[in-house]
C-alpha cells in the first residue's frame, strides 16, 4: 500500500524535476507524492484523501511520476504527458527519421544538446515520452503501444512534407 512522502521525500523529487527538466516546483502545487515499493505516484491533493485512501486500502492511486530503480528514478510517460510541458531543460524535437526511429525504440545517432540521463521526447510540441541520452547516442524508453499512433502521423509527415 503506498504511503505518502516525507517533507524531504516531496523535496527531492521536485529538486529532480526542477534540476533534470527545469520544471518548476509551481507546476506540482496542488498535488502530493505517494510511494510504492518501486513507485512514486503523483495525486490531487485534498484534505480527507489519506483517509479516503486509508480506507480504500489501495495499491496505487493518481498518475505514476517515476519508477525507483536502485540507482535512479525513471519519469514515466504518463507522468512527462501531465508535466512534461513545463521543461525547459533536457527536451527534444524530432521529426522525420529520428522520430520514425524514436517510435520504432531504435537508437538515434547525435550528438545532441543534451545532459546524459533521462530526456524528454517531443513531435510538433507534443510530448511523445521518455529517451535516455548517452555516449551520443538517443534510446527511446517510450511503450511500444504509446508509439503505434504517432507511427502513421510520422510515415504521412514525409510523402506530405511540411504542413504550411
Amino acid at each position: 500500500m503506498p504511503t505518502f512522502a516525507s517533507e524531504a521525500e516531496r523535496r527531492e523529487i521536485l529538486d529532480y524535476f526542477s534540476g533534470r527538466f527545469g520544471i518548476p516546483e509551481k507546476a506540482f502545487e496542488g498535488f502530493c507524492f505517494l510511494k510504492g515499493e518501486r513507485k512514486i505516484w503523483v495525486v490531487r491533493d485534498h484534505p480527507e484523501l489519506e483517509k479516503i485512501l486509508n480506507q480504500l486500502k489501495i495499491d496505487s492511486a493518481g498518475i505514476p511520476l517515476l519508477r525507483t530503480k536502485t540507482s535512479m528514478w525513471k519519469p514515466t510517460t504518463a507522468g512527462l504527458h501531465f508535466f512534461g510541458r513545463h521543461a525547459t531543460r533536457n527536451v527534444i524535437d524530432l521529426e522525420g527519421d529520428a522520430l520514425r526511429a524514436f517510435l520504432n525504440r531504435e537508437s538515434i545517432e547525435g550528438p545532441f544538446s543534451l545532459d546524459p540521463g533521462f530526456v524528454i521526447v517531443r513531435w510538433r510540441g507534443k510530448i511523445l515520452g521518455c529517451a535516455v541520452y548517452g555516449k551520443g547516442r538517443l534510446r527511446s524508453q517510450i511503450p511500444e503501444k504509446r508509439g503505434e499512433p504517432f507511427r502513421g502521423k510520422a510515415d504521412a509527415e514525409e510523402t506530405e512534407g511540411p504542413s504550411a
